[in-house]
């Protein structure tokens, strides 16, 4: 369902702002021409980022990531390197010279490169980031002795996101500063609902006018503020609203009920992290009614001053990725008749230059900049960080994920015709819940699935290996929605000895199989990318593609999967396994597979 802003009520923001993703709309998949321009671009980024320093190195390190450059890239590696150098033997970090532009771009930067591995420098930045927030609730740069300030709506929302980027590693700290954000934007908003740059101080771009950019910053601050002061409310249960309090999960107790302990998503992202980091964050804070009538205000004010291009702006990159944050952040999917994405997208295809660049602004110099907005924006990187991505698609028996894994809100597929919802819920160990998987029929396989990653993700590993021999049992079930969750759990032994199984689920009749098989794979095996392949057989394929064009891709994916993956198991397989059948079957396929068989 698309979303316009003539349309949003009150409740709807009131979802809005504690992550309803079950209501998220978003365009198909990033089509091959948009594909191509990212990684046109992140080559330019490659071959540039020596042109960048402080925040902007930062800023292009993060786009590199995000098109898939490894966090290993030298280019990459230099700025992670750069901004360790910012914090001194007291453990104390200093930004260069963007200030909480950069401070932010830094954190954010040192979560996405290495997850929990720069946990403790990303807390040291952290320290800074809330040392220096303003009484009011505002950061700003640092002001001229006697000039007066009221704080600056873009630092601010820099700020916020790297407090929230280090929150997702289990970063804590008071709740307070995400509530004077809230009460910093319901003060300081324009009574036209807009926001100014500076708000009540005449410098700046649009001095005390409201101006889109800001506007769009305004409202994506308070939604990330809003969410990490409700981020474990029960998303299917009463919004909390007014002066109600977010239910409070005290060190050491267990939460209410299992909905309230929300993850960031059912199956992780494939990491390159010993174990998962399960996220604390203090839920005693309120957020103040007016902060969403504060959003409601500003999303009205942009309906009719919302453009994609023209002298609207003179920073159109920083304009276009503020932007596409709101998008994901507010679900806003279409303000009024515009889909700001698609034709915002359409634009950066025509604005591309022969050598992966972009230079759409013109109040600061520099292409790698736009260049890396543009990334970020075509990317759709805060989408896909708040699992904010189009819904699972059904091909045959099996379930498609839009991304790596099993969808995140599995409770909205369709399992044997019906809603995976309404089937019960069952609550039991481990051992059980495996044994469920053989009676599917009976019970709700998406709530078994979620209760065996939680129960994997955050309790004793050696309690899932101590279950591999009923887990292999299962990876023939004859249900493809069993043989997934089995080949997730396999890849997380972190055993070698059961990599042969993910091999073979690489040849399963079920799409959804060999992707999670790759994907467990690419776990097991430390490569985050894996060999090359894409993340799904259908990833280059036209929406309008023919049935047998769908299986001439799924043939050729499964041909490269086969024949890289299979190259890479006789290359490391345990020494034990060396010669026993499977090896003997596997070179039979691969040679099967390389004279076109």
């Amino acid at each position: 369902m698309r979303v316009t802003l003539n349309k949003l009520m009150f409740t709807i923001l009131c979802l809005s702002m504690i992550f309803d993703r079950a209501n998220f709309s978003l365009a198909a998949e990033m089509t091959p021409q948009l594909k191509a321009a990212v990684a046109k671009g992140a080559s330019f980024l490659k071959a540039n980022a020596k042109n960048t320093q402080n925040g902007a190195k930062s800023l292009v390190a993060l786009a590199m990531i995000k098109a898939d450059l490894p966090p290993e890239t030298p280019e990459i590696e230099e700025a992670i390197q750069a901004v360790l150098k910012k914090i001194d033997e007291n453990h104390h970090y200093k930004p260069k010279a963007n200030n909480f532009y950069e401070t932010g771009l830094d954190a954010y930067l040192l979560v996405e490169a290495g997850g929990d591995k720069y946990r403790e420098q990303v807390q040291y930045i952290v320290n800074y980031l809330v040392e220096e927030q303003r009484p009011e609730g505002a950061w700003d740069y640092h002001p001229e002795e006697g000039k007066p300030t009221q704080g600056d709506t873009s630092c601010t929302h820099y700020a916020c996101l790297g407090l929230w980027a280090a929150q997702r590693i289990g970063i804590q700290f008071d709740v307070s500063v995400w509530e004077n954000v809230l009460k910093w934007h319901i003060a300081r908003q324009n009574p036209d609902g807009g926001y100014a740059y500076c708000p009540g101080f005449r410098e700046g771009d649009g001095g005390e006018n409201s101006i889109i950019t800001m506007t769009i910053n305004g409202v994506c601050t308070m939604q990330i503020a809003a969410m990490q002061i409700d981020e474990q409310v029960v998303l299917s249960g009463p919004v909390v609203k007014s002066a109600e309090k977010a239910p409070v999960v005290k060190e050491g107790s267990e939460p209410a009920n299992e909905e309230d302990k929300k993850k960031f998503g059912v199956l992780e992202a494939v990491e390159l992290v010993d174990k998962p980091v399960e996220t604390k964050i203090r839920l005693d804070g309120v957020i103040p009614p007016a902060a969403y009538t504060a959003t409601k205000r500003s999303l009205d004010w942009m309906q009719s001053r919302y453009f994609s291009e023209g002298p609207g702006t003179g920073v159109m990159g920083y304009y276009y990725y503020s932007m596409e944050r709101m998008g994901a952040l507010a679900n806003v999917d279409q303000i009024g008749s515009h889909n700001w994405f698609n034709e915002i997208s359409g634009i950066m295809l025509k604005e591309q230059k022969p050598d992966g660049s972009w230079a759409l602004t013109k109040l600061y110099s520099g292409t790698e900049v736009d260049t890396a907005f543009c990334i970020l924006f075509l990317t759709r990187s805060t989408g896909k960080l708040i699992k904010r991505i189009p819904p699972p698609v059904l091909i045959g028996d099996g379930l498609l994920a839009g991304g790596r894994g099993l969808p995140d809100d599995l409770a909205d597929a369709q399992y044997d015709g019906r809603a995976m919802k309404e089937k019960p819920k069952p609550t039991e160990p481990l051992d059980k819940l495996l044994a469920s998987l053989s009676s599917t029929g009976d019970i709700d396989i998406a709530d078994v699935q979620k209760q065996i990653i939680a129960k994997v993700q955050i309790g004793d590993k050696a309690t899932l290996i101590g279950q591999i021999d009923q887990l292999v049992t299962l990876v023939d079930h004859p249900e493809a929605e069993v043989r997934r969750t089995v080949a997730w759990a396999l890849g997380r032994t972190d055993n070698m000895d059961l990599a042969k199984y993910l091999i073979t689920g690489l040849s399963d009749k079920d799409i959804g199989v060999m992707i999670e098989s790759q994907n467990a794979l690419c776990w097991l095996s430390r490569k985050t990318k894996g060999f090359g392949l894409s993340q799904s057989p259908l990833d280059d394929v036209s929406a309008n593609a023919t049935e047998q064009q769908k299986s001439d891709a799924i043939s050729a994916w499964h041909k490269k999967a086969v024949l890289r993956w299979g190259e890479w198991y006789l290359n490391n397989r345990p020494f034990a396994d060396r010669g026993d059948e499977f090896e003997a079957k596997l070179r039979a396929d691969m040679e099967r597979l390389k004279s076109g068989g």
